[in-house]
């Protein structure tokens, strides 16, 4: 009876479903496990990892640093809880970096090594061994002179731009409550990068990055049946390109864009790029 009256109270407002309360000392539920993690992949990738081996980038011996990458577009979530657009763009970027094997350092977050430099300048931080520095054996780990190593240009920018219904069609038919609707349309999204040298704060490069996510929406909609009440039933399916996903895409097309021009890359890896990168390149 207990049990039964938990489930009603926990039904209040629920139009269907409720399961019952497992009973007291019964065994746990099997775990559900969906599809395996993978690394994460965007269609410039290949073109990437074919930097990473082009001997014009490895001699090139050049220092990256990504430092911020901010979100100046001002567009909430529909409950303005938080950003559209991913707050981690500069991590995206330095992951794409990675991938055509330029040396980086990081500028993104230096807390947890600062941190440990203001501890060894004080002489209490240690490795948990001895050290010989001279002819005497310290407990503490030294500072040497020269053992950060500097970047040669430091990448920052702005998402600068969010477009909704940049393009949209479909139509719409409704006959006695019944009807359907079928919607095409597409957002972009943009981003404002500088690279700039860190010796003479000139600035290399200054780009925007564009990126069109598209979508299809199909459903269904059957309402106003069962007296005076009003029901908005969608059913059907949604397509759309992932907004996050196509942000990292344009980091990685952005990263690709970069390491070719700071390394004056001949361009023997164009022809890893999508075929509409490749057109796109070539009349710019």
């Amino acid at each position: 009876m207990l049990r039964q009256s938990v489930c009603s109270f926990a039904c209040i407002g629920i139009i269907s479903g409720c399961g019952i309360l497992p009973d007291e000392l019964s065994r746990p539920a099997s775990e559900y496990r969906g599809t395996i993690p993978t690394k994460t992949q965007t269609p410039t990738d290949a073109a990437l990892s074919c930097l990473s081996r082009a001997g014009d980038v490895k001699s090139s011996n050049v220092t990256l640093a990504v430092h911020v990458i901010n979100d100046t577009t001002g567009k909430l979530g529909g409950d303005e809880t938080g950003s559209v657009l991913p707050r981690d763009v500069a991590g995206m970027l330095v992951t794409s970096l990675q991938k055509t094997g330029v040396r980086q350092v990081n500028r993104v977050n230096t807390a947890v090594t600062e941190w440990e430099l203001s501890r060894a300048q004080e002489q209490t931080l240690g490795d948990g061994r001895t050290v010989q520095i001279g002819d005497e054996e310290v407990t503490f780990r030294p500072i040497e002179r020269g053992v950060l190593r500097g970047s040669d240009y430091v990448i920052d920018g702005n998402l600068t731009q969010l477009d909704f219904n940049t393009f949209s069609s479909g139509g719409e038919g409704f006959i006695g409550g019944i009807g359907g609707a079928g919607r095409v349309f597409a957002l972009t999204t943009a981003a404002d990068l500088r690279v700039t040298n860190t010796q003479t704060t000139e600035i290399k490069i200054a780009e925007s990055y564009s990126k069109q996510a598209v979508g299809r929406e199909v459903f269904a909609s059957i309402f106003r049946f069962f007296g005076n009440e009003d029901f908005d039933v969608k059913i059907g399916e949604k397509q759309l390109e992932g907004l996050h996903a196509g942000v990292r895409w344009m980091m990685a097309d952005a990263a690709y864009d970069i390491v070719s021009k700071i390394t004056n890359h001949n361009g023997a890896c164009d022809r890893f790029l999508p075929a509409a990168s490749q057109i796109e390149r070539n009349r710019s």
